[in-house]
């Protein structure tokens, strides 16, 4: 007997069903598009375990007469194209006919329609691909499909879905990906019978993406509008200084249906080069718009990966349009003013923050370095006490009532540098012991070493081989990496709570992230609770970060935690945010110091690991011998 038979038609199926459907987040998305098809101008999604029990789509479109909602079950029924031709010049979101097929193959279907001429709507209802009741039924104009139990007769496609958490904020993202390609349609969302999204329609593109990321966002975007060579690029795209940590707020559409394309992903990067740090992410909603003819959606069953008939002009075209709009365009943030009638509360831990509850973003004065990190108070004012006095202060440390950041001395005569040695490295701080040692203890102070700073931003330090020009910034985050790595090993960062709480505005995913990832937040120093339904409040934050930009670092750590594209493992993402935190906590580029701040820190480059580079890997000194100097002033 031969070994190749053919497969039975309800494994077909149900291996067709799994190229199509993945998880509740596939129905959702196969679902609205069909109502967007039919012509609905509202567009109702309610889940609920996340989409696992049930999945129920509504809308007030076309609608189904009694002889098509028999067909439309059925695999490869379809109204959206007749010949081969029509495959080639794709107009509308769904064109398959695989979506309600494959649904009704793994879950328990039912679907009520009504055509606006009608009186009378009719129900069908699929249970493992077979018609269990097909009758009339009252309902309103439109369609609702409604879909229970996903995979209950697929136990091992079942036992892969994630908890309710992780399928919601899948889900959330398809419902967001399809609602922001579409202001004109009002969209809600519930789970559980919460309100996730709710959105009018007849909205202005800005509007609808203001909903969705906040107003100040939406309002600081810069439009784009390009037409060349048959194709059009339109939408928005952000500043460089609001860049994020995480490439999860690159929204890019064609002809209205959300891709994913590494040629455009490629483009948007070329733009920003040179604009933004290299570890950041731009955020852009674009659209393209380009004859159908042009492009295959036909190469994925989800569609969301397309192939072009000219991928060099895609390309070409997108980075010709955001570079000749950064062009144009004054890139420098500006810092918010405080209203006069706004309260300002004394005590550590609370600025004056934007209805959103974010921060004036950093000064940011120069596209071509990319370094710069100024902020909105003074590189001094943060060194230097806040109690009034000139000078004064806390060389190198960020909170006065953590023996570990404690240094320098009232009244600007600072500490020489052994003395601010010994105060920067407490018994607090001890080192880790060789074999044989009988007790943990700092080492020694280093020999006095001569030293001066450079444009605020670099230290030349004299060495017996010659010289070191060394990035301040980069070395002090070396040093308070280092530093916050062994508290973070003992538990949990010491944390400052903050006297008034500081709200930000989130989206579910980040919502949902926040109350899984609670236990990696705490270890942080971080207490986030829910205020609201689309905002949190920051109650208390590391010690470390007292002084720095709260809510832009919170916003920073649930990016990275929602990014499902790069889902690091705890321990990476641990790592991340100690790198994160150690960047914002150093000096910066631009900081005027002290000489015996500069000696101290220069001191401090013998005793950490790794003092070579910054936690991310970039040089902290160049080392010029006296051979080099002599051969460059031609003395040899």
């Amino acid at each position: 007997m031969g070994r190749i038979h053919v497969l039975s038609d309800e494994l077909v199926k149900k291996i067709a069903a799994g190229e199509v459907i993945e998880r509740p987040a596939s129905v959702v998305k196969e679902l609205i598009e069909n109502a967007l098809d039919a012509g609905a101008g509202r567009i109702s999604v309610h889940i609920e375990d996340g989409g696992r029990q049930l999945v129920r789509v509504t809308d007030d479109g076309g609608g189904m007469a009694e002889g098509d909602l028999r067909l439309a079950v059925l695999p490869h029924a379809t109204s959206k194209i007749s010949t081969q031709d029509d495959l080639f010049a794709i107009g509308t979101m769904g064109f398959r006919g695989e979506a309600l097929a494959s649904i009704g193959a793994v879950s328990r279907l039912r679907i009520r329609s009504r055509t606006p001429e009608a009186t009378a709507g009719h129900e069908i209802v699929v249970v493992s691909e077979e018609v269990e009741l097909a009758q009339a039924a009252g309902c309103p104009v439109g369609t609702s499909v409604e879909v229970r139990d996903l995979f209950f007769n697929v136990p091992a496609r079942r036992k892969f879905l994630k908890g309710a958490s992780t399928e919601a904020a899948n889900v959330n993202e398809q419902f967001a990906r399809i609602a922001l390609a579409h202001p004109e349609i009002a969209f809600d969302l519930q789970h559980n019978q919460r309100v996730t999204y709710r959105w009018p329609g007849n909205e202005s593109f800005r509007e609808r993406v203001g909903r969705f990321c906040g107003p100040e966002l939406a309002n600081e975007l810069i439009a784009i509008d390009w037409e060349e060579r048959g194709l059009r690029v339109y939408g928005y795209v952000a500043p460089p200084a609001r860049s994020r940590s995480a490439s999860n707020w690159q929204y890019v559409f064609l002809n209205g249906r959300f891709i994913r394309d590494r040629f455009i992903q490629h483009a948007v990067r070329e733009a920003y080069r040179g604009l933004m740090e290299p570890s950041r992410h731009p955020v852009v909603f674009l659209f393209l718009g380009i004859d159908p003819g042009m492009v295959d959606v036909n190469v994925h069953p989800t569609k969301i990966e397309v192939r072009w008939q000219d991928s060099n002009l895609i390309h070409s075209q997108v980075l010709a349009a955001l570079r000749e709009k950064f062009l144009r365009s004054d890139l420098t943030p500006s810092l918010r003013a405080r209203d006069p009638e706004e309260p300002v509360a004394g005590g550590a831990g609370h600025r004056a923050t934007r209805p959103d509850g974010d921060d004036a973003w950093p000064a940011w004065t120069d596209p071509s370095d990319r370094r710069v990190e100024g902020v909105g108070r003074s590189g001094a004012d943060r060194y230097r006490s806040a109690e009034g006095g000139a000078g004064g202060g806390m060389p190198l440390g960020r909170s006065t009532d953590d023996a570990e950041f404690r240094g320098g001395a009232a009244g600007g005569q600072g500490h020489g540098a052994a003395e601010l040695w010994r105060s920067l490295h407490d018994a607090s701080d001890r080192w880790p012991a060789r074999a044989g040692d009988k007790e943990l203890s700092p080492p020694p102070p280093p020999p006095r070493t001569r030293a001066l700073q450079v444009h605020n931003a670099y230290l030349v330090a004299e060495t017996d081989e010659g010289i070191l020009i060394i990035d301040q910034h980069a070395l002090h985050e070396r040093v308070m990496y280092d530093r916050l790595r062994r508290r973070l090993a003992e538990g949990v960062l010491d944390s400052q709570r903050l006297l008034l709480p500081e709200t930000v505005r989130v989206t579910p995913e980040q919502m949902e992230v926040m109350e899984v990832h609670a236990e990696l937040l705490t270890r942080l120093g971080l207490e986030i609770t829910p205020f609201g339904r689309d905002s949190i409040a920051v109650n208390a934050v590391p010690a470390v970060l007292r002084d720095s930009e709260v809510t832009a670092f919170v916003r920073d750590v649930l990016d990275k935690l929602a990014d499902r594209g790069n889902q690091p493992t705890p321990e990476v993402f641990l790592e991340d945010m100690l790198s994160m935190m150690a960047c914002k906590a150093a000096v910066k580029f631009g900081d005027p110091l002290t000489p015996e701040e500069v000696e101290a820190l220069v001191a401090q480059r013998e005793a950490v690991e790794k003092s070579t580079n910054c936690p991310h890997g970039r040089p902290t000194a160049l080392r010029f011998t006296l051979a080099e100097l002599e051969r460059q002033f031609k003395r040899v």
